[in-house]
């Protein structure tokens, strides 16, 4: 059984967050300017869609793998 979306989603932020910041980045909007390097309890529920969206596209694709 794979893990709960929504913990691997703020997971997945997190390391997001980090990988920007490795790069020099420290602010990042959306296209409606919402600012998306908080923490992901801090994010809309559109943000953290985004975020979701990954974590399923992953787990459907090591579910296909599974047959």
């Amino acid at each position: 059984m794979l893990p709960d979306v929504e913990v691997v989603a703020a997971e997945v932020h997190a390391a997001w967050i980090r990988s920007k910041n490795a790069q020099g980045v420290t602010s990042r909007c959306s296209e409606v300017g919402e600012e998306l390097m908080v923490p992901y309890a801090h994010l809309s529920e559109s943000a953290k869609e985004l975020d979701r969206a990954t974590v399923r596209v992953v787990y459907a694709a090591i579910q296909a793998t599974q047959l």
